[in-house]
């Protein structure tokens, strides 16, 4: 249906999505098709087609449906400001690197961290209007921005909190950026959080059709289980049947690298279970 060849341009690839979502769309067909990077120059194309027959994850609806208002526009416009920032710096094949300091993202290039500043001096005072606007406003793409902001919010355990249910979002776009916003922070997280709950809604996110909730899932489970040993049994009890079925059905790395790794740790971590009496 795709009518792709090995080798094809990224150009060739981007219309034959396009005509498969034309070809399921007027079979009555839920799917969802995205374009993964393997390796550097290996591309995959990846088609979930959702099975009504089989019972799927459950998604939260949306709190109170509508344009939620937020005091002003600004971090949302800076946001753009920022992507344009940092695709000008990818495209023109310089270095670009992100990382934390004190929770908040920041990135190798000055001129973006300077938008990031000015990012600073609304998103921790709009905290709760953003999480609003991820509870409740139709608009996907505007959900996605709202938690990306949240980055800079602060209050890493509250807003992680909050953001838990948006990783049963019904959107797979909004899915993968709260994955985004948890992952870097898992560690930041304060031991009483609920990590419990966190760990059954990542489980969650890899039985979605989606490439990017399984791979999403699927690494914070494995950061989840190394800072956490104490999820490791539950974790297996929860997802040892899906991750086995991941490794046998999928060619991608960034599938099969985690499910690996995270049914490895739960051989070490039975051999690790002291034996009963009678089995010395």
């Amino acid at each position: 249906m795709l009518g792709l060849h090995p080798g094809a341009p990224p150009e060739a690839i981007e219309n034959a999505l396009v005509r498969l979502k034309k070809q399921l769309d007027a079979r009555h067909l839920e799917a969802h098709a995205e374009v993964v990077t393997a390796s550097p120059g290996v591309l995959y194309v990846v088609v979930d087609v959702a099975d009504n027959s089989i019972e799927q994850a459950p998604t939260r609806r949306l709190r109170e449906p509508r344009h939620v208002e937020v005091r002003t526009e600004k971090p949302f416009l800076l946001l753009i400001d920022l992507h344009a920032r940092l695709d000008e710096v990818r495209n023109q094949g310089r270095p670009l690197t992100e990382g934390l300091k004190d929770g908040y993202m920041y990135y190798s290039d000055e001129p973006a961290n300077q938008i990031v500043a000015d990012i600073l001096k609304y998103a921790p005072v709009m905290r709760d209007e953003l999480i609003a606007v991820t509870e409740s406003d139709p608009n996907p793409a505007r959900r996605c921005q709202a938690i990306e902001l949240l980055g800079w919010s602060g209050s890493i355990d509250n807003t992680a909190l909050r953001l838990m249910p948006a990783l049963d979002d019904m959107d797979p776009f909004v899915r993968a950026e709260t994955a985004r916003y948890l992952f870097p922070r898992l560690g930041l997280l304060s031991p009483s959080f609920p990590f419990q709950d966190l760990a059954q809604a990542f489980g969650r996110q890899i039985t979605r059709p989606s490439h990017q909730d399984r791979s999403k899932g699927l690494y914070c489970l494995l950061s989840l289980c190394i800072q956490h040993p104490d999820l490791i049994q539950s974790v297996r009890g929860d997802d040892e049947k899906r991750l086995h079925e991941l490794m046998d059905t999928s060619s991608l790395p960034s599938i099969k690298t985690p499910a690996e790794k995270l049914l490895a740790l739960f051989i070490e971590d039975a051999n690790k279970k002291p034996a009963l009496p009678w089995m010395r």
